[in-house]
Parts: C-alpha cells; structure tokens; sequence
C-alpha cells in the first residue's frame, strides 16, 4: 500500500512540472521526413526506388524489422513526396508496333520524297493478325510442302481476293506520316466511313489479270457462285495459253471465308473440273494477290488524292487494275518460294510479307 501512494506522488509530480517523456528514436519525426524510419529503411527505399518500383512494391520489399512489421506503402509514399521525388509512372497503353530505328527512316523517307502518305503507312501501320496454335501448325505444313515446288507449278495457281476502297483514303490504315519540312501538304477530308466505299474482286495469274468484278452488298455463298460461274470460269477458260494447251489444268486459290468454304461452292468447283488450293486459314501474308491490291491502292489515292464521289473513284481503279497491276505481277509470283521459306523460319508465325 505503502509503495503505491509513492508511485502515485511521483506521477503526480511529474504532471504538475510539465515534464513528459522522451519519444523513442523508432518513433520520432526528424524534420518533415515520414515517422517511425531508419537510416536504413531510407536507404533501402533509395535503392528500390532507383528500380522504377512503386511504393506498394517498395514497401513489401523492405527487410521486417525485430517486431516482424515493415512500414507501409503509405509511409513509403511519405518520405518519398517529402523528398520531392515522387515518380510518375507510365500510363500503360498499346505496343509500339515498329521500331524508333524504323521510324526514324520512314520520316526520312517522307521528307526526302515526295511519296504519298499512304505507301508510307504500309509500312507503319502493318499490324500482327492472331494466329492461333492449330492454324500455326495448318501454316507451317502447307509450307513445307510447297515450299520446294518450282515456278512451273505456281504459273498455273490462279491467286483471288477482294479489296474496299474507301472515297477519303486506303482502307485499313489509320495513321500517317507527314512531310515536316517541304512544301505544306493539301488538306485532306474525313467524313464518315471514309466519305463512301467500293468493294472489288479480282484474280491474279502469270498470264494476266482478271477483269475486275465490283461486289454489291455482302458476299456470301449464293452471290460468290454467282461471281465463279459469270466471271472466273469464262476468263480462265478463255485464256491464251489454254487455246494452245487445252488440257493444261490450273489450280484455284481461295481464302476460307464463310461464302467461299461453302459446301454449295465446292461441289460447283467440283462440277467444273477446278482443282483448290488446300489454303491454310489465317494466311493473307502467302498470298500474292493482297500486295498487289496494296499497289493498286496507292496508286488511286496517289498524293493523298481523295475523291467526293463513287463515280469519280470507279475509272481510276479500273485504269490502275488496267496499267499499273500487271507490272509487278511476275515478281509477286517469283516470291512465293521465300514467303513459304519465310513462314517456315517464322514457325509458321506472321512474316515480313
């Protein structure tokens, strides 16, 4: 009893004096940096902070101290404001999809000519298509097994597709470089939907080019019949070199669009005596024909040449088809033994073509 009246004199005493105990270093504020750290800990944060890592990361990477506690996120978001170094990270967005090397050639490129934007997109805008694992390996076996066939065999492999064209530009491609010295490039228009489109089909073999055949509406396995029996057929069968070697088959390459692996649409093949192209699904880069539709694209909108109506687009189309396609049809199909190569090296992968 007697020892609790004194422990209570000397609290009181103390209370009365205005004296208060010392705060223990652990928990004492130095300046106007965060509480209850170390040298240490300050340390430790310096170099974690060095690694671009956030305060939530920092903080669970911090060594426990004796009592098993580490400081929070909170205190470590703290010390580094006070110190008015506070980090601000990188929004996370889309993948550079070229290289600054790259890029630096392009904007040289478009400085140096007078190119239109639109071939320079092709090369900026080449996007990486999914090709999933069982479409890979379809890729990489149809590959291997043509990849060794002379140039005889794909002269008689007729190469089809189908391409929009759109009134205010290319279709597909979205960004642009721009000349930044030189004289000030026109103005350009961008209306809805690209201000109107057209959409065209077409084939492509060592011997010529088909007559163009503009699809009205949406292509599906009765129209694409229609399209094989009106236009295809009488063209291939017609061809000059067949008036010399009748009995010369040839082999027909389509995609695998819904209207085109139709049931219907094989049986006419069928019918007619036209053998197919076993063609891989997921496959636009082995196909001849799709870059040729690219030069005839930058040839329409050459300059950035717009158009304001369907009827002023539909003659120079024709006319490109007509003169500037078949240039480069006999190096397209000198190329089909390096894009197999291509696709075989790539693992069956997208390639550079």
């Amino acid at each position: 009893m007697k020892g609790f009246k004194t422990c209570e004199r000397r609290l009181t005493h103390l209370l009365h004096s205005g004296i208060r105990s010392r705060p223990s270093p652990a928990t004492a504020s130095i300046g106007n940096m965060a509480p209850r750290l170390s040298d240490f800990e300050k340390g430790q944060i310096d170099a974690l902070h060095r690694l671009c890592l956030t305060p939530r990361a920092i903080a669970a990477r911090l060594r426990p101290r004796p009592d098993k506690t580490r400081p929070s996120y909170k205190t470590v978001e703290r010390f580094l404001k006070n110190r008015g170094e506070k980090r601000v990270f990188k929004k996370p967005g889309p993948a550079r999809t070229i290289s600054p090397k790259l890029e630096r050639r392009l904007i040289r490129h478009v400085i140096t000519d007078r190119l239109t934007s639109p071939e320079v997109r092709i090369i900026a805008q080449r996007r990486k298509f999914f090709i999933s694992e069982k479409n890979r390996v379809k890729r990489l076996a149809f590959a291997r097994e043509y990849v060794h066939k002379p140039l005889s065999f794909w002269k008689n492999v007729i190469f089809s597709d189908k391409k929009i064209f759109r009134l205010d530009g290319p279709h597909g491609y979205n960004k642009t470089y721009q000349r930044t010295r030189g004289p000030e490039p026109a103005p350009t228009m961008r209306r809805h939907s690209g201000g109107g489109s057209a959409m065209f089909w077409g084939t492509m073999l060592w011997h010529g080019l088909s007559t163009l055949h503009r699809v009205q509406g949406s292509q599906n396995a009765e129209r694409y019949r229609q399209v094989m029996l009106n236009v295809m057929v009488p063209w291939a069968l017609e061809l000059p070199w067949r008036l010399d070697q009748p009995d010369c088959p040839f082999i027909f390459q389509q995609d695998n669009a819904p209207g085109h692996a139709a049931l219907s649409t094989r049986e006419l093949f069928d019918t007619v005596g036209i053998a197919l192209l076993d063609w891989p699904a997921r496959s636009p880069d082995l196909n001849p024909v799709e870059n040729l539709w690219a030069i005839v694209s930058r040839r329409v909108h050459w300059q950035r040449r717009q158009f304001m109506r369907l009827d002023d687009m539909l003659p120079v189309i024709y006319d490109c088809w007509r003169t500037e396609a078949p240039k480069y049809v006999e190096a397209l199909f000198e190329s089909m033994p390096r894009r197999l190569q291509a696709c075989i090296d790539a693992g069956g992968r997208q390639t550079k073509y």
